[in-house]
């Protein structure tokens, strides 16, 4: 036929089958080029406890549950059950085995129908890599890509990127995520039995179903691919009967797999959405939960439901944090992650009202600025102006406790005397210190914004941003981010408290003493060990919290609503704190706990219980308190005289003493430089021309009136304007208040109040410039004021007060 073409078509014939081979060839080369990013496996992030139990596998990109093979060798009796089972000339094949090829042309012909495949290992990753529909062409792109697929890589590579794709049926991909899903364990502790089980699924995974009415045929698969195994001297004759003779143990029973762990959904969800994705073929989160101990904390939050139900709290969370790397070790987000209440939200992380949580770390930064655990602060009613209006703070108990030490003060968690600290100190320094523990979550705020509010939980914060901030109390005034994962770096943290505030601060909240007049009747803040104890709770009882922490650890409870309903007069002592206890309980197994370890620079001495100073003769009442070292009281007391039994306080306790002797509960508090008969130290308005020493303001004295600016010196606090003591102040009403009268009235009455620093005798009131009255302790004056703007004056001996205007409508 060739001889009888003319040369010149010949030539263009041989030239066109040329032209069309090297098109072929070129257009093969174009659509079997390999893309090195797109051979990488990308598995769904495996979430691991801190020892490699599994909490979650995350879907890969397309939706099958994919697990890449550790980074280490891959389990030779994996390779080897695959190898036989799929292609036995692997090792020696350059991506396409003829041999195979010829066997099952021959194999398929003499039966008339495809009964056999060629395809190897290296084209079956092709295959799964470029999926498609199966053709004779795409067959031609397969064998191309496979030829190119083993010049770019090594056949260890090759084995593992065919390993970490090839599926197992139920929506699995790859035999580490085979291992866990039918066997419960790592594909390197697979026996032989179990990886020949997961070869012999590869011929159909959707047919040759484990937990299907085909495992029979399964089984004889498996029974095959051992044979094959010990052909190619993977196993010897021994090891086969007995691996023939063994059952193969499956996960649980039912037509299909047991699901893959779900734990910790709430902590899980947080580090996905934390972690940034890992690296293609290794995305293994390993985390530090403690898998134990996170279901035991679940179940202790589930058991307290039906209490917390009877009084209208729905939901709680917890947090267990091992201080010294700050690892969360469990997450609690809700009573149950489902629909029921909300429990999808995450407690742990949400921002609530912390209450009063936020107030130690007020009392560690005083103490840092001078203050002690001996201080006296004044928990006592009264009020304050701020840019948003005024503040009219009140203890849990609706009591005024008078003078109170520093340490009763924080352990008790009084209001009164905690935001009066926070007047003398400043909002702003405060803030900054809450800002360096990351507890200012909305830094658009100015701390005017929160105003006295920021130590009674003005500031929303997290469980966890709590917690945190707590470990910093035990990690010696150093704060550092909590971690999530064991790679995470452990830092070393940045000081916010010298390690003496720290540990003082410690040992104020698990000192049982200090906390006796408030809590002192609740089991669960009296814990069988020593650990620090704090409590919260909001406005409307609607957030309670509870933080407690040893040197070992830190745990913190969230009782409350995720609508943000009112409980039922809940508190964080009566709600979140038996939480505490039980946790404590789970993780302690009721042994001794070492306590908080006293650093350097903390000093030990013996004071008055009532006044913090050295007690003089008549101070029968003492205890021994720590104090920074150079901080102890130089002093003695002036509260107690030699042969006496009052405890006799300053001035500016003389409202708040007038109050309980009204009601009978003077006991043996007096006021210095006055009677001990108290009815005749509060006598009401005196006379303006008294006897002695401290009289009222007499006419032609000048004025030296002011605004108190607050000031800390050493053990005591005074008031100060242009450098002088103001020795004379109006508590109340405030400058600007606003008084409604009432329909058809004509005057409002109004008790204007007076704060006396010195024993005064009496103190002079003016109501727009006119004096109307003098009056002695507890310096209070009704007045009857008329509609119109009104400046009230109050006047000491030398013509020492101060001045407000208020306006009647």
């Amino acid at each position: 036929m060739l001889n009888r073409l003319p040369r010149g078509r010949l030539a263009w014939c041989l030239a066109a089958a040329l032209l069309t081979l090297i098109g072929l060839a070129w257009h093969f080369e174009t659509v079997s080029r390999l893309n090195p990013e797109t051979l990488e496996t990308r598995s769904g992030p495996l979430v691991l406890d801190r020892t490699g139990r599994v909490l979650r596998l995350a879907p890969e990109a397309r939706g099958g549950k994919l697990v890449t093979l550790p980074e280490s060798a891959v389990p030779q009796l994996v390779a080897a059950a695959f190898v036989a089972a799929e292609d036995q000339r692997f090792w020696r094949h350059p991506g396409v085995d003829p041999l195979a090829i010829l066997r099952a042309a021959m194999s398929n012909v003499s039966r008339g129908r495809i009964v056999s495949g060629a395809s190897t290992i290296t084209q079956q990753l092709a295959r799964l890599t470029y999926p498609g529909p199966r053709s004779y062409y795409r067959k031609l792109v397969e064998v191309w890509r496979s030829l190119r697929m083993e010049l770019l890589l090594s056949k260890d590579e090759i084995l593992r990127r065919y390993l970490d794709r090839v599926p197992l049926g139920n929506n699995l991909m790859g035999v580490e995520a085979g291992a866990w899903a039918y066997f419960g364990k790592t594909a390197s502790q697979l026996t032989a039995s179990e990886a020949a089980l997961l070869a012999a699924l590869v011929k159909a995974p959707g047919t040759l179903n484990p937990y299907g009415p085909r495992r029979e045929r399964l089984l004889e698969r498996q029974r095959w691919v051992l044979s094959r195994m010990a052909q190619l001297g993977y196993l010897n004759p021994q090891e086969l009967q007995a691996l023939q003779s063994d059952p193969v143990r499956f996960r649980g029973r039912g037509p299909r797999p047991p699901a893959f762990p779900f734990e910790a959904p709430h902590f899980v969800n947080l580090v996905l959405a934390r972690e940034k994705p890992a690296a293609p073929g290794s995305q293994r989160i390993s985390t530090t939960l403690d898998l134990p101990l996170q279901r035991r904390a679940q179940a202790i939050v589930n058991s307290h439901r039906p209490r917390l139900l009877k009084a209208g709290a729905s939901q709680a969370a917890a947090v267990i944090v091992a201080n010294r790397a700050r690892e969360v070790l469990a997450l609690v987000g809700s009573c149950a992650y489902g629909p029921r209440d909300q429990g999808f939200n995450n407690g742990a992380a949400a921002w609530r009202s912390p209450g009063s949580t936020l107030k130690p770390f007020l009392y560690a930064q005083a103490l840092d600025q001078g203050f002690t655990p001996a201080s006296v602060l004044e928990d006592v009613e009264r009020r304050y102006r701020t840019p948003r209006g005024e503040f009219i703070p009140a203890n849990f108990d609706r009591v005024a406790h008078g003078p109170i030490s520093f340490r009763e003060a924080l352990g008790n968690s009084l209001n009164l005397s905690t935001v009066h600290l926070l007047n003398l100190m400043g909002t702003e320094t405060y803030y900054d210190t809450l800002a360096g523990l990351h507890l200012i979550n909305r830094p658009e705020f100015t701390p005017e914004h929160y105003g006295l509010g920021l130590v009674v939980g003005n500031p929303e914060v997290s469980l966890l941003q709590l917690a945190a901030a707590y470990a910093c109390l035990a990690n010696r005034g150093r704060f550092a981010p909590l971690r999530f994962t064991l790679d995470a770096p452990e830092e070393e943290g940045t000081p916010v408290f010298s390690p003496q505030a720290a540990f003082i601060i410690s040992d104020i909240l698990s000192d049982p003493m200090a906390r006796v007049r408030i809590f002192g009747g609740a089991s669960a803040m009296n814990p069988p060990y020593r650990m620090a104890i704090k409590t919260g709770t909001s406005t409307h009882f609607r957030d309670l919290w509870a933080v407690a922490y040893t040197p070992e650890y830190t745990l913190a409870v969230w009782v409350g609503n995720f609508n943000g309903r009112p409980t039922a007069d809940l508190s964080g002592a009566g709600a979140a704190a038996p939480i505490v206890a039980d946790l404590a309980e789970a993780l302690f197994a009721g042994s001794p706990r070492p306590g908080f370890r006293k650093p350097p620079g903390v000093a030990s001495a013996e004071v008055c219980a009532f006044s913090g100073l050295k007690p003089g003769p008549g101070c029968a009442h003492r205890r021994q308190e720590l104090f920074l070292a150079g901080t102890e009281p130089q002093a003695f007391c002036a509260y107690h005289q030699a042969q006496e039994p009052w405890h006799r306080m300053p001035a500016n306790y003389a409202g708040w003493l007038n109050q309980r002797f009204e009601h009978g509960g003077e006991g043996r508090f007096r006021l210095a430089g006055f009677d001990p008969d108290l009815g005749k130290t509060f006598q009401g308005p005196v006379a303006a021309d008294l006897k002695g020493a401290a009289q009222p303001r007499r006419r032609g004295d000048p004025l030296v009136l002011g605004r108190p600016t607050p000031s800390h010196l050493g053990d005591h606090h005074t008031y100060r304007d242009s450098g002088l003591p103001l020795r004379v102040s109006i508590s109340y009403p405030l400058a600007g208040d606003r008084f409604l009268l009432a329909p058809g009235a004509d005057v409002i009455r109004v008790v204007s109040k007076a704060l006396c620093r010195d024993p005064l005798q009496a103190v002079s009131w003016f109501v727009d410039g006119r004096e109307v009255a003098a009056t002695g302790p507890p310096y209070e004056l009704p007045l009857d004021l008329s509609r119109g703007r009104h400046r009230l004056t109050v006047v000491g001996p030398g013509g020492q007060g101060d001045a407000v205007e208020v306006v009647v409508q």
